[in-house]
């Protein structure tokens, strides 16, 4: 009996959907990071104030506390793109494209937290801060939601912008 390869492992459609998922741990983790705080701990409500610092946006800020850990998983984000842009693990066209675009996802949510970040106290604290946070943060889960439910279903997820910054990464080196 012939043992399956990592080609044939990963050429399965469940495992090839799994792995394409991936990518999209990236983007989750900085927008819980950046927005979230503000976003979701941000309420009149302290059971979800309680909820949500304890279950969800507390123990990933704990996670991205520290600045070794944030360099780490810039690191990780960084060695992922450049294995699938170089084709150097054996992943399929659908699998590469999709952990592309969540590194890309993940990108456009570092600007958008930096630029928050970098408003005058005024307006971050003012309806409009508010509102451009809700947007960044709901927009972001909203295209990681999405993107979740196309690659399970097997069909490529169609981001503005993201999508053909991923496709022109995929066909450098196809």
């Amino acid at each position: 009996m012939k043992l399956p390869t990592l080609e044939d492992i990963l050429e399965n459609k469940k495992c090839e959907r799994i792995v394409s998922l991936v990518g999209l741990i990236f983007p989750f983790l900085e927008v819980h990071v950046v927005l979230g705080p503000k976003v979701l701990c941000n309420t009149n409500n302290a059971d979800f104030n309680i909820f949500f610092k304890t279950h969800l946006v507390g123990p990933i800020a704990e996670l991205y506390s520290n600045q070794a850990n944030h360099m780490i998983s810039f690191i990780i984000m960084v060695i992922v793109f450049d294995a699938c842009v170089r084709k150097t693990i054996p992943l399929t066209l659908f699998s590469r494209f999709n952990i592309i675009q969540g590194v890309l996802l993940d990108v456009i949510c570092s600007f958008l937290g930096i630029t928050y970040s970098q408003l005058s106290y005024l307006v971050r604290e003012s309806t409009f801060g508010e509102l451009i946070a809700n947007v960044a943060y709901f927009g972001i889960v909203g295209f990681i939601l999405y993107s979740i439910f196309m690659i399970l279903f097997g069909r490529y997820p169609k981001i503005p912008i993201v999508s053909e910054g991923a496709r022109l990464n995929v066909q450098i080196f196809r």
